[in-house]
């Protein structure tokens, strides 16, 4: 008899928000199991406790006595399988958090990712595992895993927890196809989608991402799975989150009335971001990772390939296939730009090292300038490699290139890379030693602000510096808090005149040269007072204190831009053509 792992969830008392679950593991001629509950989930490198949502946990043979156990762990136990064939885990496990990544149910819906919930024996996660539900009649089933009769089966473990699903009679669905590969796009929530228009750009920019992976012209073996499903939970409030799995994404988004307006560029950023993900880590992943161990930290320095990789072509394969313009774009590069120059954590910490941190705070906002984004300068990074490889190939090869080598040299074999192989296989395409990239730039704390400007003078553009309009920020060198209504100091720029006069995190700016500030004059007042000796009175945790600002003949916070060259070659015209879709002198 085969073994298998089975799960069984009841849809009842959606207002107390406990799903019943119960797991069902056959266990003869074992004496003893270890019962493990998942501590973090794939996509979010942090740890998140999951067994803290869970009551009632109980443990019966298959006759329903109770088995002994002892709980070893926060979110382990060892059961004593002796004389006993079957085990039936019960608890409930509660689902109130509602995003991509959770777990959920209330009176409209029951939203699982299984990776939150679903209690499993670590050396039995390539056992075929099957879940079953008991749901209303009217239910429909959003999943990449299909269910016959509300029963679905899953090749094992690794593939249940990667399988999130909704099951609700709200559900619209829509379907399209590239390639003969059949995409689905699932809307949960109040929302009617402009079908016509979704359908027609989700297939502009998926056709663009499979083609790059095209291994033949002549047949295209580029997309990793035979389907796929774009699963979305459309919110009444304000939400941007998606998480990456290898035959669909869940992508949570609000509020719904501005989804296909203000939003919308967020719904396109985000779900080609997610797809691409469908290659890089999914498939294409770091060998730290594979296998996937769901009871501890999985440390990896890979993340800027991981996630920089991804966000940086998720946004130029909406430009590239015409989805977008190149003047969307460049504002998306321009932001890249800005938070890079606006981070001190770049002289303190690298990008890997950063990575490996996501596990301490890298979802955060962390000690000011401590650390650096994973997404953020992994994207530059990423963008520098591609124009390095662009230019010195003469335009015939690019970052696609070596996206392209690790999915069919790993991803296809299903083996984990290292930085070594990324390194090495970037080098082939480059054509030379990238030894300096990888030790100052991805694993050292190196300035690459000329690097930029040559990527950006590769496409035919400059880096430029203007004068930030906010007067706080040019004049003082100083941030506001931006969740606060009140001036509220957030951080302050190395050797700025804030800096030097002594304001610190929460400080609380009351006055500018004795004329009372709010958030919205501060800016203001200070233009006026710019040619004359800034003094300020401060609230700091209650005491009040007063500091003069020294004059630095400096302009803090510049804000950057990407200005077209008057003139370039031909070489850069064609690689930017190549790189964006769009003719140079279009742009």
């Amino acid at each position: 008899m085969n073994k298998k792992m089975r799960y069984e969830f009841r849809y009842e008392n959606p207002q107390r928000q406990y799903i019943p679950i119960k797991a069902k593991f056959d266990c003869r001629s074992e004496k003893e199991i270890i019962l493990q509950f998942p501590t973090w989930r794939p996509g979010r490198y942090e740890l998140a406790d999951f067994s803290q949502y869970i009551k009632n946990f109980t443990i019966t043979d298959d006759h329903g006595k109770n088995v002994e156990f002892v709980k070893k762990t926060k979110d382990s136990w060892m059961v004593n399988c002796l004389g006993t064939e079957t085990i039936v885990v019960s608890y409930k496990f509660h689902a109130s958090i509602l995003n991509a990544g959770s777990t959920f149910m209330d009176d409209r819906q029951l939203y699982v990712n299984p990776v939150n919930c679903c209690i499993y024996i670590p050396d039995r996660q390539n056992e075929s595992c099957e879940l079953i539900l008991e749901i209303p009649a009217d239910f429909k089933i959003a999943s990449a895993i299909p269910f016959i009769e509300n029963r679905a089966v899953y090749k094992d473990y690794h593939e249940l927890v990667d399988s999130p699903f909704i099951a609700s009679g709200h559900l619209q669905v829509e379907t399209y196809e590239v390639l003969d590969i059949k995409f689905y796009i699932w809307f949960m929530g109040d929302f009617k989608p402009e079908w016509d228009r979704i359908i027609s750009d989700f297939q502009r920019f998926t056709y663009a991402q499979i083609d790059k992976f095209s291994s033949r012209k002549d047949k295209y073996v580029g997309f990793p799975v035979d389907e796929y499903h774009f699963i979305f939970q459309i919110l009444n409030i304000k939400a941007y989150h998606g998480v990456e799995h290898e035959k669909s994404t869940i992508i949570s988004l609000g509020p719904t009335e501005d989804i296909m307006s203000k939003l919308y560029d967020e719904l396109l950023g985000v779900s080609s971001h997610e797809l691409y993900h469908t290659w890089n880590v999914k498939n294409i992943r770091p060998a730290d990772m594979l296998p996937y161990d769901y009871s501890q930290e999985n440390y990896s320095k890979l993340g800027y390939v991981a996630e920089g990789v991804t966000t940086y072509l998720g946004d130029v394969f909406l430009a590239e296939s015409g989805v977008k313009d190149f003047t969307w774009y460049k504002k998306e590069m321009e932001k890249l730009l800005q938070r890079h120059f606006d981070n001190f954590g770049r002289f303190n910490y690298s990008v890997a090292e950063s990575s490996w941190d996501t596990w301490l705070d890298g979802y955060k906002k962390g000690a000011p300038d401590r650390k650096v984004s994973i997404y953020n300068e992994g994207a530059l990074l990423a963008f520098i490699l591609d124009m390095k490889i662009r230019k010195a190939s003469k335009n015939k090869k690019s970052i696609h290139s070596v996206m392209n080598d690790l999915y069919q040299k790993f991803g296809l074999k299903e083996k984990g890379y290292t930085e070594q192989d990324y390194k090495r296989i970037a080098e082939d395409h480059y054509g030379a030693n990238l030894e300096a990239y990888f030790k100052d730039y991805v694993n050292g704390t190196r300035p690459f602000e000329s690097l930029l400007v040559e990527a950006i003078d590769t496409i035919g553009f400059s880096l430029e510096m203007e004068a930030n309009p906010k007067w706080e920020e040019r004049l003082l060198g100083l941030r506001l808090d931006p969740l606060s209504d009140k001036p509220i100091v957030s951080n302050t720029y190395p050797g700025s005149s804030a800096d030097l006069a002594g304001l610190i995190y929460g400080d609380e700016i009351l006055s500018v040269n004795k004329l009372d500030v709010n958030r919205e004059t501060i800016s203001q007042v200070l233009e006026k007072e710019k040619d004359h000796q800034i003094s300020l009175s401060v609230n700091r945790m209650g005491r009040i204190i007063h500091l003069i600002c020294p004059n630095t003949n400096r302009d803090m916070y510049p804000i950057y831009k990407i200005q077209k060259l008057g003139i370039t070659d031909n070489l850069h015209k064609r690689i930017f053509k190549n790189w964006i879709g769009k003719n140079w002198e279009d742009a």
